[in-house]
């Protein structure tokens, strides 16, 4: 039997373990896109794109030109929000391969590569809100030059900085656009 004093030092050393566990970055290949789970993985207590929150992007018109780089823009809004987090990627929308370049803006955004795919994500500053109840990413996206359909596949944490998977709220989006129509 374990005495009381363990599971306290047991329990105590998951919490460090796990408390801010993706405040630097989150795990890659969580977007929802081409069978990639999203953040409710973790953060399941509510349904995906609850009422009451919002996930949009701004940036990304139905046709693109790859002669024209995009400003992305990404905005997740919801009335409990304490803490916000992201995780972004353009994909051929045939093959799933990454789409042209990613490039963040600014502090708030990073970057990374998993099997070929590049993720643009938050950075521990851009896990603090924009304004109270809101959380802004930019970053720039420049296209491959071909003509083919790419989507964009986001995924955003409203989170009430509890450093738990309890009581955050997880929305996600996909946008699509046609490179270079003929």
């Amino acid at each position: 039997m374990m005495r009381p004093l363990a599971v306290l030092t047991l329990l105590l050393a998951v919490a460090v373990r796990w408390s801010g566990r993706y405040v630097d970055h989150p795990p890659l290949a969580h977007t929802g896109g081409f069978g990639e789970p999203t953040c409710r993985r973790c953060h399941f207590e509510y349904p995906l794109n609850e009422p009451g929150g919002r996930l949009a992007i701004r940036g990304l018109p139905d046709t693109c030109r790859s002669d024209t780089s995009y400003t992305l823009q990404l905005t997740l809004q919801h009335a409990e929000m304490l803490r916000a987090g992201f995780e972004l990627a353009v994909r051929y929308a045939d093959s799933g391969r990454q789409a042209g370049r990613l490039h963040p803006r600014d502090d708030r955004v990073r970057r990374d590569t998993l099997q070929g795919v590049w993720y643009a994500f938050h950075s521990p500053a851009g896990t603090e809100l924009t304004a109270p109840g809101k959380a802004v990413w930019r970053l720039r996206w420049v296209p491959p030059d071909t003509t083919a359909r790419v989507v964009l596949h986001a995924v955003a944490n409203a989170a009430n900085d509890d450093a738990s998977e309890f009581g955050d709220r997880i929305y996600q989006i996909t946008a699509s656009c046609l490179l270079n129509p003929r």
